[in-house]
């Protein structure tokens, strides 16, 4: 058979050495990632097999067997390395550490595979293509995976007679091409006036640099749709769908510039008469003599001879002129009052039919004025009015007008009699009333006479405006009050309760003010408590033998728990539980069986990564391997306490500090550890690591950072001189992706000018710095990688700890380094607090957060609340301080209500985090922004997108204080940065599913409307503007939009005043609010406008001015450069170097035993906790 492949799916990596019986199955899906949640199954025919040396596996239908492979070769070599001469021992460890025969090793290179077997061997590189021939193969030496994702032809069978195969944490198969580019398509129509060769010739060299050019502007396009959009919404939607070719008056607002005919509104200001009796030639009506404004003169522009034509006629004596039914007019030409209190008057002044404008002239001259609006009535006025009004079809009929008919000149409907008199009628429509076709011609000739208006009423799309209108303002009012409600109900009824204990509103108020006292004044140090002697940061032990080996986490806790009462521990049974408090029961609990289990089963229960125990024997298999050498722990390391010694009120658990530097200047640096390193959470559950990103001195500085870290270290583990770096697989491309990284372990160096001798904690120190490979020491920046690798530095490491995967030497060296400087597992440790270099952390911050974690197991990440401590620096940094407090007190309030906080930064050692986050292949604008410039906020994204219904929440008891630009282009760079990284994380969380609510009430309905409202901000501030403009220099005022704006700007200062403690809070925001052109305007469209940057800009400066990202490829990656084993396997050849010469009796008693202090050494732990008792 022959076949190929990508990418190798049984790899030297990825196995491990088999001890035990035969026909063992293993139940695994690679498709399913590990999980520290998950539980171990095994089935087995004859003998049950422990697997805590293969991690933890989910189970599922496809099945791995196993056959019996013979480890006898490996004890062998092992036994005769031990005493072999010292000339023959490197040959013996390359057999050890390579299975295959010479013979074997050259036709693997060669991909001749094994004469032997007659079958191919793995060639096994990290990134290698392989071509395999398949022969004959031995049936009683195969291994045989068949993974789900791969395709339904693919088969993989190989065989060894020393490992078997797992499976590969990841596969790197071919890239999934996915569905029809319709995003490629897009980007290239929006920007098809923009060849390459003209962009090529602005700059833009590289195809990547060219389609990322592309999607910016597909980007942009997009915004200008959705502001294109809310534009139309917000102002032309209504003059669309809601036009009136009139306007419409009511009556009491008809000014005397106006005469009404018929219930329309014509403006005569400007008009003049003809010469007429009475009249002089050029008068105008308006004004005296004749005084006709404001006035109805309906009657002097009669409708006669239209609709009326046979239901009124002339009565045989009749003088009115008339021709046949044809008559001159039907009442007394007179103006009458618009109210209808003018009383009829039959009489002619001048002549009969006087003023009637019967000639052609006079109404030809009537015709060609211009209708100015409606007369409207409401239906209150019609049916309160002392008038006789009615409503036909929309329009108002005043019945009065039928007493101004000259009775006895004509004849008329005596329904028109009927109608008047029936008061039932009044005020009401009588549509419905009038349906024949001789009644509708009545109708119809009424309006002709006496129609006065007509009712105020709306259109469709004036009623559709109207709905609109409204919904939008119930939405966004809805929205806006609450989140003010929520952020109280946070302030009042759910911060009080975080953290280590409750504390009442005015307790919280007041702490508030001390934050805030130590946020402004500098020279405020936050008050430290005095140190004991022997917790101080310059006291040695003596004892390093014992005292070493007593207090490390290196022995059995069944020895713990059979000398329980030496221990002075008590009955404890806690209320929560921990890593540390349940290793303990769990070991109580194993120790109370052994009496009724044999020997074998008792060492089962204790197989627990979690639950160390002891090994005698150096040479021991790499599966009776469950910890470091116990005389590798420096004698400086920090006592454990006892296990149920709870200085806050709850089990303490052991917490990591991540610190990650790169350009930043050791006063920054010193105050940031310093502040960690004196916390009052107990240094014996707190390590500081700091990862500085490479070679890099930053601008103003005399040294590199890494110096800089380094002197800030003392008492260290290895002298600095003799530390070797270590090799390990970054978050790069090409040839980058092969780091290298120097391991420094040893305790934290005070400055006692900053912080006194007596307050001074001994803390320990892990520093690693990103030095890079031989090839790059000439570079610029010789090790950098970026902030992300630094995370996934320590997220991979703990990933490869909690779920005992294979490491690369760098992660053995921290894991080896972390033993010495504190005697922990580095699986003990339960969470990391990740710091930037230039941030403060108030005392008790880590103690809150801590009991958080501890109090909710479902909690997957929290942040405390960020303040500003250089306020008054510059107008700069004075419009950043209500910026910041409100997005903490209302937005990530509200968002921790709902328990999806979009928190900075939550770490689980989870494989689909770890190798998501880690993702080198940036192929979109998308993943650019993502993962170079938003890393934070992707994490967070990536934490919900996995686990929809775990927390993630806001403390605001946790704070901590930030120097921020005080400089307008630093905080151009830093906003571009973080709006557009907002901009692409809201998309990612816009389609995580399973998020709280549903539909409009849903969290993902929230973060659309966020998303929406970022694109929309420069549009929003305009259209904010110009509603202000329009509203001081024109009418109607735009009423229900300024309210609208007084309601949101007003909340968050009403927040102000009932949820803080600081009214000075309200002078910012009086300025943020003079700001917001610059927040809403200048800001996002820069930022967009820099969609395709993805450097940092002005934001960390070097040394050289070099602003370049670090994302850039170099050559190809070699990844047989790096080899990756167990932690065991690491160890157990450690001991054989170490041990080697040393005779077997010398190194008999090297298990140590959990022994976490006696009662005296608790009551140091007492003294730290200043404010606090021990139950």
């Amino acid at each position: 058979m022959v076949f190929k492949r990508k990418r190798s799916l049984i790899r030297r990596d990825r196995t491990r050495p088999l001890s035990g019986q035969s026909k063992n199955t293993l139940s695994n899906s690679n498709s399913t990632r590990l999980s520290g949640y998950q539980d171990n199954t095994a089935t087995s025919n004859d003998h049950y097999t422990d697997l805590n040396d293969y991690g933890e596996f989910e189970n599922d239908a496809n099945e791995i067997p196993m056959q019996n492979l013979s480890n006898k070769r490996d004890s062998n070599i092992s036994y005769n390395r031990k005493f072999a001469p010292l000339d023959e021992r490197d040959d013996i460890e390359s057999a050890l550490t390579n299975p295959f025969t010479p013979e074997e090793d050259r036709r693997n290179r060669e991909g001749l595979g094994s004469p032997l077997y007659n079958q191919p061997k793995e060639i096994f590189h990290l990134n290698d293509e392989t071509q395999e021939d398949s022969g004959l193969i031995d049936s009683n030496h195969q291994v045989s995976t068949e993974d789900s994702t791969l395709k339904k032809d693919d088969a993989v069978t190989a065989t060894n007679n020393f490992y078997t195969a797992i499976p590969p944490k990841r596969l790197e198969l071919e890239e999934d091409k996915g569905g029809f580019p319709y995003w490629k398509l897009y980007c290239y129509a929006v920007t098809f006036w923009a060849p390459g060769a003209l962009l090529n010739c602005v700059g833009l060299k590289t195809k990547d640099r060219q389609y990322a050019w592309r999607e910016k502007m597909g980007l942009i396009s997009i915004i200008l749709v959705i502001g294109a959009i809310i534009a139309f919404l917000t102002f032309g939607f209504t003059r669309a769908t809601c036009t009136h070719l009139t306007v419409k008056l009511k009556p009491q607002d008809v000014s005397t510039a106006y005469i009404v005919v018929n219930g329309r509104a014509y403006n005569l200001l400007h008009s003049s008469h003809p010469g007429v009796p009475g009249i002089q030639e050029g008068t105008n009506v308006l004004y005296p003599p004749l005084d006709a404004g404001a006035k109805d003169a309906s009657l002097l522009f009669q409708n006669v001879n239209g609709n009326c034509k046979g239901l009124i006629k002339p009565t045989a004596n009749s003088n009115i002129p008339h021709d046949g039914d044809d008559m001159a007019w039907y009442m007394p030409c007179k103006l009458m009052n618009l109210n209808g209190t003018t009383k009829p008057d039959f009489s002619f002044k001048y002549y009969d039919g006087y003023a009637c404008h019967t000639s052609e002239y006079a109404r030809s001259s009537f015709y060609d004025l211009k209708v100015q609006g409606d007369i409207y009535y409401d239906w209150e006025t019609i049916s309160n009015s002392s008038r006789d009004l009615i409503v036909y079809n929309g329009q108002v009929i005043d019945m009065g007008f039928i007493d101004w008919l000259y009775k006895d000149e004509l004849t008329y409907p005596k329904l028109f009699d009927d109608l008047k008199n029936d008061k039932t009628l009044k005020g009401y429509d009588i549509s419905l009333l009038l349906t024949e076709p001789h009644q509708k011609q009545i109708a119809d000739c009424l309006i002709e006479i006496a129609k006065v208006g007509v009712v105020d009423s709306s259109t469709i799309g004036c009623i559709a405006s109207t709905i609109v209108l409204y919904v939008s303002l119930v939405f966004v009012l809805s929205i806006v009050f609450v989140q003010f409600f929520v952020a109280c109900y946070f302030k009042w009824f759910v911060a009080p309760y975080q953290g280590a204990s409750y504390s009442s509103v005015k307790e919280m108020n007041e702490k508030n003010n001390q934050v805030e006292n130590w946020v402004d004044d500098p020279g405020n140090s936050a008050q430290l408590p005095d140190v004991p002697l022997k917790r101080r940061a310059d006291y040695h032990s003596a004892r390093r033998a014992s005292k070493s080996l007593r207090l490390s986490w290196g022995g059995d806790l069944n020895d713990y728990v059979e000398n329980f009462k030496s221990q002075e521990v008590g009955e404890y049974n806690p209320k929560y539980i921990t890593m540390t408090t349940e290793a303990y029961m769990m070991a109580n609990v194993d120790t109370k069986k052994r009496q009724n289990r044999n020997v074998s089963t008792a060492s089962m229960l204790t197989s627990s990564n979690l639950n160390p125990f002891k090994t005698k024997d150096p040479f021991a298999d790499e599966s009776e391997i469950e910890t470091l050498d116990p005389a590798l722990i420096s004698t400086d390391a920090i006592p454990q306490p006892p296990v149920n010694w709870e200085p806050f009120g709850y089990p303490l658990i052991h917490t990591m500090c991540l610190v990650t530097c790169y350009s930043e200047d050791e006063a920054g640096i010193r105050t940031t550890i310093d502040s960690i390193a004196t916390t009052d959470y107990p240094n014996s559950h707190k390590l500081i690591v700091v990862i500085c990103d490479g070679i890099i001195t930053g601008a103003g500085n005399d040294r590199s950072t890494p110096d800089i870290c380094l002197d800030m270290m003392t008492d260290l583990v290895i002298p600095k001189e003799e530390v070797q770096p270590f090799s390990y697989v970054s978050v790069a491309h090409g040839s980058k992706r092969h780091n290298m990284a120097k391991v420094y372990a040893g305790f934290y160096k005070y400055d006692d000018i900053t912080i006194p001798k007596e307050k001074q904690q001994k803390c320990p120190v892990l520093l690693i710095v990103k030095c890079g490979t031989p090839a790059e020491m000439t570079s610029a920046k010789p090790g950098n990688r970026g902030k992300r690798d630094s995370q996934i530095i320590l997220m991979s490491f703990l990933q490869t700890v909690t779920f005992n995967e294979r490491m690369t030497p760098l992660q053995y060296e921290m894991l080896k380094s972390i033993w010495q400087v504190t005697g922990l597992m580095s699986a003990m440790y339960e969470t990391v607090l990740m710091v930037d270099a230039d941030t403060l952390v108030y005392p008790d911050s880590l103690t809150h957060m801590a009991a958080e974690f501890v109090k909710d197991p479902e909690i997957m990440g929290l942040c405390g609340e960020t303040k500003i401590s250089n306020k008054a620096q510059s107008w700069v940094t004075a419009i950043q301080v209500f910026e910041y407090y409100i997005s903490h007190h209302q937005s990530k309030a509200f968002e921790s209500v709902l328990e999806v906080a979009n928190v900075w930064v939550p770490i689980l050692a989870n494989s689909d985090i770890v190798e998501k986050y880690s993702d080198n292949v940036l192929n979109s604008l998308h993943k650019k922004n993502l993962l170079l410039l938003g890393e934070d906020r992707y994490l967070t994204s990536l934490m919900l997108r996995a686990f929809p219904r775990r927390k993630q929440v806001f403390v605001p008891k946790a704070a901590c204080k930030t120097v921020v630009p005080d400089e307008f282009k630093v905080l151009l760079s830093q906003r571009r940065r973080w709006i557009n990284s907002t901009v692409h994380n809201l998309m990612e969380l816009a389609l995580v599913k399973d998020l709280c609510g549903a539909f409009c009430l849903s969290m993902q309905f929230i973060i659309i409307v966020q998303l929406i409202g970022t694109l929309v901000l420069p549009a929003s501030i305009t259209f904010t503007l110009y509603i202000i403009i329009i509203a001081m220099v024109s009418k109607p005022t735009p009423t229900m939009s300024l309210i609208l704006m007084a309601i949101i700007f007003g909340l968050p200062a009403l927040l102000i005043v009932v949820t803080v403690s600081n009214l000075a809070y309200v002078l910012w925001m009086c300025i943020y609010i003079l700001s917001l052109p610059v927040w809403n305007f200048v800001l996002p469209t820069y930022a967009y406008w820099k969609f395709d940057d993805f450097s940092w800009g002005d934001t960390r400066k070097t040394e050289g001015g070099d602003k370049g990202g670090h994302g850039d490829s170099e050559g190809a990656f070699d990844g047989s450069q790096i080899k990756q084993m167990t932690w065991r396997e690491y160890e157990r050849a450690r001991r054989e170097n170490t041990y080697l010469t040393v005779p077997s009796a010398s190194h008999s008693n090297l298990a140590s035993v959990y022994n976490p202090g006696s009662f005296d050494e608790r009551m140091e732990y007492i003294d730290l906790s200043h404010e606090y008792s021990l139950d």
